[in-house]
């Protein structure tokens, strides 16, 4: 991921570059270099979207926060209530 990342930065500065040059010169040559920019620029984010979604959640460690829940309780930080719905929430993560 991270090398497709440089590689997109590279593409677009050159990319960018070829069309600031070519815009005087021939319009419709920096035109079409800025379709492949596109062209190339929409997969790659429909790519990284798609990756973005399926990097997996950091697993919750339920016992410590079970523990520290216990100790809010205990010193009256929470209430009971409060104790009881938190640990059915993170009960729930792991069911």
């Amino acid at each position: 991921m991270k090398g497709l990342s440089i590689i997109a930065v590279i593409l677009f500065t050159l990319t960018l570059l070829i069309i600031f040059s070519l815009a005087p010169v021939d319009p419709g040559a920096a035109a079409v270099m800025a379709l492949v920019s596109m062209l190339f620029a929409i997969p790659y984010s429909i790519f990284v979207l798609v990756k973005a979604n399926n990097l997996k959640k950091p697993v919750v460690n339920v016992h410590e926060q079970l523990l520290q829940l216990g100790e809010l309780k205990d010193k009256n930080i929470i209430s009971e209530y409060e104790f009881d719905q938190k640990k059915e929430k993170l009960l729930a993560k792991i069911r």
